[in-house]
């Protein structure tokens, strides 16, 4: 009988191997925690996003904290931040884990699977304003894709890119403000703040006017969400003159509250393209007096966003850069 000598390899533990996987698996999760909070902005509501208990979220940002070295959040309350290390770690993962999020429309889209569908977010007054022709150049160039166009306010609009129902966003960006590490931000136009009174009105004779002078007025404002309503508010705490203001209306639609501007009401507080986007649907101005308050309340920017690092089709590429292109600062 002919025997077969076979070198046996030693047999090895599982452990250090499933220790490999399960530290990389971890690892992940720890990432994904860390950006879910910064989302979130509390425990409670990171773990309802990613399925697990509070105390896990919390046990996956803590091991991240010590294999770093470093404080990652800070909670005070309920209201979890992320520290100057946790919003620095949290840039340089972005890619990672949107490109590991894109990586099935990826695939898709090479094998010419993926859906042609393009969702863009962006308040009423830029709807009206930069992107009409911006449409109707994206659709004779790309007649194939559904286009989804949502009239959201700045706030919202962003955080529709950020819950990934939207793929691109307009919007306003107030004095301050700190997108998510997750958004790519492309300044396109700026313009001035302006105060909105009738003619004859007393705001109309005040020379130079001041912050003062406007929280004196009975003022109609667009709704909290609002990138004019977010501006304004922050210039008048900053003054400590929150306390004077008297907002007799809010309103988010545009020819509402130029309207009540006409009959006297109070003085708005809009934007050059906010009134150019009424002369558009109208023909035709009220008989109202601009003034230029950009030396008391800003500017106002109009920003383009999209999610960093996420893997973008061909469709959404085009539109994307024809917007980039088109839209620009009046002359």
């Amino acid at each position: 009988m002919a025997v077969t000598l076979r070198a046996m390899k030693p047999k090895r533990s599982a452990k250090p191997s499933d220790d490999r996987r399960y530290f990389k698996e971890v690892r992940f999760r720890q990432i994904r925690a860390l950006f879910e909070i910064a989302r979130h902005g509390t425990f409670a509501a990171a773990s309802r996003s990613l399925g697990m208990a509070t105390p896990s979220v919390w046990r996956q940002v803590r091991a991240l904290e010590d294999e770093y070295g470093v404080q990652l959040v800070t909670a005070k309350g309920h209201d979890v931040r992320l520290t100057e290390d946790g919003e620095r770690l949290l840039d340089l993962a972005a890619p990672l884990v949107e490109g590991f999020d894109s990586l099935k429309k990826m695939f898709l889209d090479q094998h010419g699977q993926a859906e042609r569908h393009l969702r863009v977010a962006a308040p009423a007054t830029v709807l009206n304003s930069y992107l009409p022709p911006v449409i109707a150049r994206y659709r004779l160039s790309h007649p194939q894709v559904r286009l989804s166009l949502i009239d959201a306010p700045s706030r919202l609009a962003w955080e529709l890119l950020e819950d990934d129902e939207a793929d691109i966003a307009f919007v306003g960006t107030p004095d301050g403000v700190k997108f998510s590490p997750r958004l790519m931000a492309h300044p396109l136009a700026r313009h001035p703040f302006q105060a909105v009174c009738p003619a004859g009105h007393p705001f109309a004779e005040i020379t130079a006017p001041k912050l003062r002078d406007i929280v004196k007025q009975p003022l109609i404002l667009a709704g909290q969400n609002s990138s004019s309503r977010m501006q304004f508010d922050s210039r008048v705490a900053k003054a400590g003159l929150s306390d004077k203001v008297n907002i007799i209306m809010t309103a988010g639609n545009l020819a509402t509250i130029l309207n009540y501007v006409s009959l006297g009401l109070g003085v708005a507080i809009l934007t050059l393209p906010a009134s150019e986007s009424l002369l558009g649907q109208t023909g035709r101005k009220p008989r109202l007096i601009y003034r230029d308050v950009s030396g008391c309340l800003g500017y106002d920017q109009v920003t383009l966003l999209h999610r960093k690092g996420r893997y973008e089709p061909a469709h959404l590429k085009a539109f994307h850069e024809l917007a980039v292109r088109s839209v620009k600062p009046p002359t």
